[in-house]
């Protein structure tokens, strides 16, 4: 197990690398000049702009600032805000934790509304309850975000008034946003839990377990299940990375503060250390949540320890 986690980690280094150039280069190609901007609005002469220039590292070729800017990020360090001038470490940090609490939050709920939606319309396959959990599933997958989140706070918040509509802090502001970033994400889950579910359920091994007299709880939740979950867990581990795309949407929705509004509010303003900071971090957790999921792979079926 432990030479498997390590081809995996080894196999992380490239890819960060490779995600890193992409995202500074993202930045660099934009349209537009962010200290001409930040100077236009303040206003500064000609000696401001190259001086700033000079400070950020810009007036550099581009390969000596992507250099500068990997050897900073390996040790976290992502430079300053060009708005704020704060370090865009510190600014992550303090937003970090209410970005993590929502998609925890959304991932609580997407997983169970999900597993537990696949579930019950594989086992009831072909009935009215069936068709209800994938109705409720093909609406959540066609749904935008900010759609969702919308209907819900026009009903929750505005018209029954149970629900704080925007805001962060206490576990009634993060009921709307979790719930309407769990939404998709179950939806998703749930389609894929009951077709691998009854893929599994097809199989000889069920047939002989039901033949032997054993009850459906226990052939459903003690054979089928674990095969299944293969399958389930890569689409949970993807959907972590989907949640944590979507929480830039919800916490601009929800006037949430959280590393999805900070990047939203850097990109308006052509903030480009802040951008890449933000994004590079989440990032960087999507793929150790990847790695997390090929190490439970490892867990629910040995035989991927050896591929």
């Amino acid at each position: 197990m432990g030479s498997f986690v390590i081809r995996r980690l080894l196999i992380l280094i490239p890819v960060l690398v490779g995600i890193s150039f992409l995202v500074f280069s993202a930045m660099y190609l934009l349209p537009g000049d962010a200290i001409d901007s930040l100077l236009a609005e303040t206003g500064g002469s000609t000696r401001d702009i190259e001086r700033l220039r000079k400070e950020f590292g810009l007036d550099q070729p581009f390969l000596v600032q992507y250099g500068t800017f990997l050897s900073r990020a390996v040790r976290g360090d992502f430079g300053m805000s060009l708005r704020q001038r704060i370090p865009v470490k510190g600014a992550i940090k303090d937003q970090m934790g209410a970005t993590i609490e929502l998609t925890l939050a959304a991932l609580v709920i997407s997983i169970g509304m999900g597993i537990g939606l696949g579930v019950v319309a594989a086992i009831r396959r072909g009935t009215w309850i069936d068709t209800t959990a994938m109705f409720i599933s093909l609406i959540g997958v066609s749904m935008p975000i900010f759609w969702s989140g919308l209907l819900l706070i026009f009903l929750f918040s505005l018209r029954l008034g149970w629900l704080p509509a925007a805001g962060t802090g206490g576990f009634a502001a993060l009921i709307l946003p979790a719930v309407t970033l769990g939404f998709s994400a179950a939806a998703i889950i749930a389609r894929v839990t009951r077709s691998s579910l009854l893929d599994v359920l097809g199989q000889d091994y069920v047939r002989t377990a039901r033949a032997k007299g054993l009850g459906n709880r226990v052939v459903v939740w003690g054979h089928a299940m674990r095969n299944a979950l293969v399958t389930v867990v890569t689409i949970v581990g993807l959907q972590f990375g989907g949640l944590l795309g979507g929480a830039v949407v919800v916490e601009t929705v929800f006037g949430r503060q959280g590393i999805g509004f900070l990047a939203a509010d850097a990109i308006r303003q052509q903030d480009f250390p802040m951008v890449q900071g933000t994004v590079l971090v989440s990032t960087l957790a999507f793929v150790l949540v990847n790695l997390a999921v090929d190490i439970v792979y490892g867990f629910v079926d040995p035989r991927i320890r050896y591929a």
